[in-house]
């Protein structure tokens, strides 16, 4: 399980209140509306933002501490819980970065497709090509939704704003309110001639292909976001993102516990006791030599720095633990066995008559 309190850079005896300003302390360097250009923001936001949900919450941090196992899948099961964390800890009114603002009309719909990669990829960071069906720019009129030779014009009754003010009537008197213009549905423009191949919409449902860099270090879940790389809007306003949630296969050789590696390896008592080399896989087709001292025990644990997961987001990477199982023949041969009985003879131990093993 990941350090959360290294994730937020804070003690382990950190009060409530030192948590709270680290999270918005780095959530307003993280958010991925504050990198628009790194399609590894998402990651690095979901992992600070998973840190402080369960450093925050009493009930959870004391499991955490404990080491208890938590299932933390439906912390953000959804797009949407971001923006309630967020929330939670800004406030409604001045938003993550201040100000408040309101969405452009008409952006195009988000995307949200999954990617498989394999234990490597994720290690040292791939680039991944995705396809998808989405609404794309109507090559016929340059995704203007006018028929080619005509225009756009701006719309007469909001002056090309794209709202108007109304009067409503309460209990309180007559309120002014702003509402989308519904002559030109909120785009402050009008299309006299619309394109026959669009209706005068500027999209058409077509196929895209993107490219996806992926950092190292990702994680199975991991979710990035790529901004404007969505399904196109209409009549050329703000594209939607594209949320790529990338899936980590299991590998055969590997157990992967955050940036380290588990690797099993199972000698024999003949090795364990008097010590041996072995020839360790690594990730990325390579290897390397491995000492075992003599008088290993089952269970011991030898570590290769550096030899783990890329760090997401930061250099370097986690270490490989190659954990050692001593492995008891069932299969021996009549002279092996001989040999076995004299040294446990010479050990002065108590063992089966060799009678009885045939």
């Amino acid at each position: 399980m990941a350090d959360y309190y290294e994730a937020l850079g804070v003690q382990r005896d950190a009060p409530p209140e030192e948590i709270k300003k680290a999270f918005r302390r780095l959530a307003r360097e993280t958010h991925p509306d504050a990198n628009p250009d790194d399609p590894a923001a998402e990651a690095r936001f979901r992992q600070i933002a998973e840190a402080y949900e369960v450093l925050s919450d009493p009930d959870r941090r004391a499991r955490y501490d404990r080491g208890d196992t938590m299932d933390l899948g439906d912390l953000f099961s959804n797009l949407g819980s971001f923006d309630d964390l967020i929330r939670s800890v800004f406030g409604d009114s001045g938003g993550l970065f201040g100000g408040g603002g309101r969405a452009a009309a008409n952006r195009g719909r988000d995307i949200r497709i999954p990617v498989q990669i394999t234990l490597e990829e994720a290690a040292f960071g791939t680039v991944s090509e995705v396809e998808f069906r989405a609404a794309v720019g109507c090559d016929e009129c340059d995704a203007t939704g006018a028929k080619p030779g005509s225009h756009v014009e701006v719309c007469s009754q909001c002056g090309g704003v794209g709202q108007v003010r109304v009067a409503r009537r309460s209990m309180f008197g007559s309120m002014m309110s702003i509402v989308p213009c519904e002559q030109c549905r909120g785009t402050g423009k009008v299309i006299p001639d619309p394109c026959h191949t669009c209706s005068g919409r500027g999209v058409v449902e077509g196929s895209r292909s993107v490219r996806v860099d992926v950092p190292q270090g990702v994680s199975d879940g991991t979710r990035l976001r790529l901004n404007n790389e969505g399904e196109a809007g209409s009549r050329g306003v703000r594209s939607g993102d594209l949320y790529v949630d990338i899936g980590v296969a299991p590998h055969s050789d590997f157990v992967r516990d955050g940036d380290n590696l588990i690797y099993d390896l199972a000698i024999g008592i003949a090795q364990a006791t008097l010590g041996t080399e072995v020839e360790i896989p690594l990730l990325g087709d390579a290897a390397e030599s491995v000492r075992i001292p003599p008088g290993t025990q089952p269970g011991a644990v030898v570590r290769l720095k550096g030899k783990g997961v890329g760090r997401l987001g930061r250099r370097g990477r986690g270490d490989l633990y190659v954990r050692v199982a001593v492995d008891v023949p069932t299969d021996l041969s009549a002279e092996q066995r001989d040999a076995l009985q004299a040294y446990a003879e010479a050990r002065d131990e108590t063992v089966q008559k060799p009678s009885r093993w045939r």
